[in-house]
């Protein structure tokens, strides 16, 4: 059995005989660690609910199934809870949405604990307390609030922005449970969503982002283990997400990870590179198609798209996530086992990064050895949006040629991904070499030299190319 995380807070004492029956996993679960001095989990579980509902007694979840039978016609909620881990543990309807007895007497959004604070992770930690404390430590736990707040001041740019639907854990779960995309909201809705995200549950991502509370997905973990998880965990069909694709299809790809870690429909072709010349064609989240071996300007000849990785049991957390870890850190001992030893596998990141951020710097130097001789500013190879927000006026695009187009589309597809080759080193070592055959094309001057720079240096330089044009970005 756990061991209860305790209520210590004495202004509690009044409701814990009515939220012993409902914390934790049927009423004997809670935590098994503390979350840092900050108070236990069933503290903050308690400060979700209103004050109506603190007064509230237990009900049992057949009486909760009287009204929540079904969620829509054909789809039976009850039904579809019963058949989960979570029915069979013994965690009730109350366990997560607290104390019922004042909802079932009046029902109102006010007098049960509902959507948006229920997607809250306090209300998942009664009972996956140290999976918990993993998440706080997790880049899901945080929040780009610059992709979310400008729909607090300007709601209606939600007619042509899906930022919120990757950049908010309850745009991306209110979008999965209801197939109601953030551009069919109306304004009201869309500051609401927003307002919350900021306020309430400020996260990237939450528990329900990824896993189905309320029944059986059928997309099982790498252990086929039934973990409720709404997206599939491996997806070699990347359609979805392949070139030209909109955001209504590109933000629901059947993936738990790529469905926002994708390049939102990179598109490498002449036409689309001629085109669109304000910032890179891929968002700062490539991930999948760099995984897959897409996306870039593969030129003539055979590529190497992918390698074993692409085809690892359960893709992305097979390393990103052994034995169920959600801060989603790699471990070499186990996140690439069986195929590398922990001492073989940080060897070959090493060694990989090495290499790959060397080329990248390389090809920074040689197109700005290009603008320099071609306009007399090194800077001027790069998209207009870049070059207006570092306060340089952006050379008239017609005359930057296709092959310095291509080139630098592979320069920052290398660099968006963030791994630095380590997803998918065959890959972004033909991109980077694409990417200098077509400056050997133009007969581009040799880079300079760049050769004493020690690696942590080239990583900072490739980590400040990575955030340019974040600004922009949000404002489109």
């Amino acid at each position: 059995m756990k061991k209860l995380w305790f209520i210590s807070t004495l202004a509690f004492l009044p409701v814990l005989a009515a939220v012993l029956a409902i914390q934790g996993c049927a009423g004997v679960g809670g935590a098994t660690t503390n979350n840092g001095g900050q108070g236990s989990v069933s503290e903050a579980f308690l400060a979700l609910l209103s004050n109506e509902q603190r007064a509230a007694t237990s009900i049992t979840s057949e009486e909760c199934a009287d009204c929540h039978g079904g969620r829509d016609e054909g789809d039976p909620l009850y039904a579809h809870y019963k058949e989960t881990t979570h029915a069979k543990k013994g965690v009730t309807c109350e366990s997560c949405h607290g104390p019922g007895s004042v909802h079932k007497a009046g029902p109102n959004k006010t007098n049960i604990l509902t959507f948006p604070k229920i997607a809250n992770p306090v209300v998942c930690a009664q009972c996956h307390g140290p999976t918990a404390e993993e998440f706080k430590f997790s880049a899901h736990a945080k929040l780009l609030t610059s992709a979310v707040d400008r729909f607090v001041g300007a709601p209606a740019s939600h007619n042509s922005s899906q930022c919120m639907s990757c950049h908010s854990g309850l745009a991306r779960a209110q979008y999965i449970e209801n197939g109601k995309p953030v551009t069919g909201l109306t304004e009201d809705e869309v500051k609401a969503l927003a307002e919350n995200t900021l306020s309430v549950v400020p996260h990237t991502a939450d528990c329900v982002t990824c896993h189905n509370p309320h029944k059986k997905t059928g997309n099982l973990n790498a252990d086929g283990e039934e973990v409720q998880i709404h997206r599939k965990l491996f997806n070699t069909d990347t359609t979805n997400i392949g070139p030209g694709t909109t955001a209504s299809t590109f933000t629901n790809f059947d993936h738990v990870c790529a469905q926002c870690h994708n390049g939102r429909g990179v598109d490498p072709s002449d036409a689309k590179l001629t085109s669109s010349t304000s910032r890179p064609g891929m968002h700062y989240s490539n991930q999948m198609q760099m995984l897959m071996g897409f996306g870039g300007v593969d030129g003539p000849g055979v590529v190497e798209k992918n390698t074993a990785h692409a085809n690892a049991p359960a893709q992305c957390s097979k390393c990103h996530m052994p034995d169920a870890r959600h801060s989603f850190t790699v471990s070499y001992d186990k996140g690439c086992a069986p195929c590398h030893t922990a001492a073989d596998a940080a060897a070959r990141t090493t060694s990989v990064k090495s290499e790959t951020l060397a080329a990248l710097t390389n090809l920074h130097a040689r197109l700005g050895a290009w603008a320099q001789a071609t306009f007399g500013n090194s800077h001027l190879w790069d998209y207009t949006s870049y070059l207006t927000e570092d306060g340089f006026t952006p050379p008239n695009q017609s005359l930057v040629p296709i092959q310095v187009k291509r080139a630098r589309h592979n320069y920052y597809f290398v660099i968006h991904s963030g791994d630095y080759g380590v997803h998918n080193a065959p890959y972004a070592k033909h991109l980077i070499k694409v990417a200098n055959d077509n400056l050997d094309a133009l007969a581009a001057p040799a880079a300079p030299s760049r050769s004493s720079m020690s690696v942590d240096e080239m990583l900072k330089l490739m980590e400040s190319e990575r955030s340019k044009g974040k600004v922009s970005a949000n404002n489109e």
